[in-house]
């Protein structure tokens, strides 16, 4: 399962960086999903304004239809992982009919005996879900989530992800990079002097600290700068 799923992103990325047909990317994408986690099918549905979703993409006929059944029917795994922004999972064909009762049935019906459902999260923003269905009753369960994640997380960025950029964007990404550098580095100087430690492991620890915090490495670099800037000379 690891090594197809390195490959798939691997292929992914390698379409990223060079001219690519999104719908293609997006096919190829799925099919990798499908066989990375043992699926039976998977489908796409993404946003279109604040209340109505669409389908973009389904890896079968049945995953299609059961798509779009649950866009009609407001209801469905993919539909709360839409609206909560968190993976939504169900399993056994009796708590799939108790759970979403047409959907459910839609989906017994389908052949499918259980169901994973992960937004496609852009920031704050939930821009749509990726909906897999097991013919049978999958093997690791407790590796999918990360992994159902992680494809769902892909397929947000080959849908947002610009088709070009302009010279002067590709220069400002650059900078903004090389700034974070920059800081980065001075705040590793930081907790080299106040904590006694050698260069490698104040990067860990200020990896570590940006962790605890929830906040980004180069804003935690920012903090441990000023808050050394600010603080009274001896």
């Amino acid at each position: 399962m690891m090594s197809s799923s390195s490959e798939a992103f691997a292929r992914v990325a390698s379409a990223l960086v060079a001219d690519h047909d999104l719908t293609g990317v997006l096919a190829d994408l799925l099919s990798d999903a499908r066989s990375a986690m043992s699926a039976g099918a998977i489908g796409l549905l993404v946003r279109q304004g604040p209340d109505h979703l669409e389908l973009l993409t389904a890896s079968s006929h049945d995953a299609e239809q059961l798509e779009l059944f649950q866009i009609q029917e407001r209801t469905g795994p993919c539909i709360e992982a839409v609206t909560s922004g968190s993976p939504v999972w169900e399993s056994g064909v009796e708590r799939l009919r108790n759970r979403w009762p047409e959907v459910g049935s839609a989906i017994e019906a389908a052949g499918y005996v259980e169901v994973h459902a992960y937004p496609l999260r852009w920031r704050e923003r939930h821009i749509g879900a990726m909906n897999v269905f097991f013919s049978q009753p999958p093997e690791n369960r407790e590796a999918l989530p990360v992994l159902g994640q992680a494809f769902a997380d892909m397929a947000t960025l080959v849908i947002l992800h610009p088709e070009e950029l302009a010279a002067r964007e590709i220069v400002e990404r650059t900078e903004r990079a090389l700034a974070g550098r920059t800081i980065i580095e001075q705040a590793k100087g930081v907790l080299a002097y106040q904590e006694e430690l050698t260069t490698d492991a104040a990067y860990d620890a200020l990896r570590a600290r940006a962790s605890q915090e929830g906040l980004t490495l180069t804003a935690m670099a920012h903090r441990v700068v000023d808050e050394a800037s600010n603080a009274p000379r001896h």
